[in-house]
């Protein structure tokens, strides 16, 4: 009897115990957030950044992730108006400045947040909440007086690049212009006054000006028309282009851009030298096409890149329009020349017959003919035999041997070929001799002046 009523105490604490487990867990579960939680506040005193983030890794991770989310937070409240007088309000005549733009000014204004403070933190079994603030008066201020410094500095650069521009020096004055932007760039949507030489200026719009006016200012100049040669190269003193200001200083160090319409080239940059000259090159004209393209153009994009490595302001910087100058490319043929040596059976043959194929499937290509081969670019050169090889019955049966080479204007060898024996055969040595010199001809049309073309010419492998 007293076992069973030990028992039954015992059974009832356990139930008691478990209830009680069950009813702590419930009321921390049921613990109402905050009021800042379910409706974010606002102050007339403070910005407000709300951030929170699920508890997945460590306390220290999601805390961090959740500060985060409340300064961005914190940096959409503070909305800047833009300036008629700010750079953005110079380019509003871009395309898409704005929205292109607008990011990276949030991204700034976040980066730049100092003096806030954390007012509470919440957490629920899944997920943090903090909530940070941050005076409005010390965010004017602290604001204030970066502004102030930004400006302090970007105005040594734009007064740099002013005497640059006024002794001439153009890459410098550019330089120094990208240098002052980067320094204002947190600023672009505001109006940042500083004062210049007696009189208040807007900094921004005056960068904008200077750079706008330097790029004007400067002429890029060179040959509206070359002649080359297919097969041939275009040498570097045949492309030479100029910068100069429009006053006709030369311009040093300034970075030069081509492309040729035909092929990329392999060295399209250049640079100028101390008489404001750059030149460029082609290795070979391959085109079959009467007329190409050379474009050049002022790589502002490596002055840019040379005075600062700011994503946002590099895009900004390409929008500007810069120098630039087109060549056409008139492209001539290259002349050939043929020079035979055909032999029927150990005498000249009386009819040059593949000397003739090759001047007619030369032309057929577009290539002129010339007489001389001193007039020649190329000449090609043929020296064929026949032989005897033996009868049968009746028939007799020749063969051709031949041998095949070019030299170019400067007497250099650049294609030699033998001909695989070719056999014929007919009632009569002469007969069977010409069939031979018949079928020399067609082989030598269908693939062996194609193919004399493309090595010689167009500079590709033999096949």
């Amino acid at each position: 009897m007293v076992k069973n009523s030990y028992s039954t105490i015992a059974l009832a604490s356990i139930i008691l115990l478990l209830a009680a487990c069950s009813g702590t867990k419930k009321s921390v579960d049921t613990i109402p957030s905050p009021s800042w939680v379910q409706n974010r506040p606002t102050s007339s005193i403070y910005y407000v950044g709300i951030g929170s983030a699920p508890k997945i890794g460590s306390p220290n991770d999601y805390q961090q992730a959740a500060k985060q989310n409340a300064l961005a937070d914190m940096a959409s409240e503070i909305s800047v108006k833009i300036s008629s007088n700010s750079v953005i309000s110079a380019f509003e005549t871009q395309q898409n400045f704005y929205e292109d733009y607008s990011a990276s000014i949030r991204a700034e204004a976040q980066k730049e947040l100092e003096g806030y403070e954390m007012a509470e933190a919440w957490e629920d079994s899944q997920n943090y909440w903090v909530y940070y603030r941050l005076s409005k008066e010390t965010y004017r201020k602290i604001s204030d007086e970066k502004k102030a410094k930004a400006a302090s500095l970007s105005l040594d650069y734009y007064d740099k690049a002013l005497k640059s521009a006024e002794n001439g020096d153009y890459r410098t004055c550019l330089l120094q212009v990208v240098r002052a932007l980067e320094t204002l760039k947190p600023y672009f949507a505001e109006s940042v006054t500083a004062s210049y030489q007696g009189r208040e200026i807007f900094l921004g719009n005056e960068l904008i000006q200077l750079l706008t006016e330097t790029l004007n200012n400067l002429l890029l100049n060179g040959p509206s028309e070359v002649l080359a040669r297919m097969g041939q190269p275009i040498p570097a003193g045949s492309l030479t282009y100029s910068v100069t200001n429009r006053i006709g200083i030369p311009q040093k160090g300034m970075p030069l851009r081509a492309s040729y319409s035909e092929k990329p080239m392999l060295m399209n940059k250049s640079i100028t030298g101390s008489d404001g000259k750059a030149c460029f090159s082609v290795d070979r004209v391959s085109s079959s096409r009467n007329v190409e393209k050379i474009a050049v153009v002022l790589d502002f994009s490596a002055i840019v890149q040379e005075a600062t490595t700011d994503f946002d302001l590099r895009k900004l910087l390409s929008r500007f329009q810069v120098p630039s100058v087109e060549t056409s490319i008139r492209i001539d043929k290259p002349t050939f020349s043929v020079v035979t040596r055909e032999m029927l059976f150990d005498k000249p043959a009386q009819k040059n017959v593949l000397a003739e194929a090759i001047k007619r499937k030369v032309t057929d290509e577009g290539f002129p003919i010339a007489e001389k081969t001193s007039d020649a670019d190329f000449a090609i050169t043929i020296e064929a035999s026949t032989a005897k090889t033996g009868e049968s019955g009746s028939y007799k049966q020749a063969s051709l041997s031949a041998l095949i080479y070019v030299t170019n204007a400067q007497g250099v060898e650049v294609y030699r070929r033998s001909l695989d024996p070719i056999t014929g055969s007919h009632f009569d040595w002469e007969a069977a001799g010409l069939s031979t010199f018949d079928k020399a001809a067609k082989r030598l049309e269908s693939s062996i002046v194609p193919e004399i073309i493309e090595v010689v010419v167009l500079g590709r492998s033999s096949y």
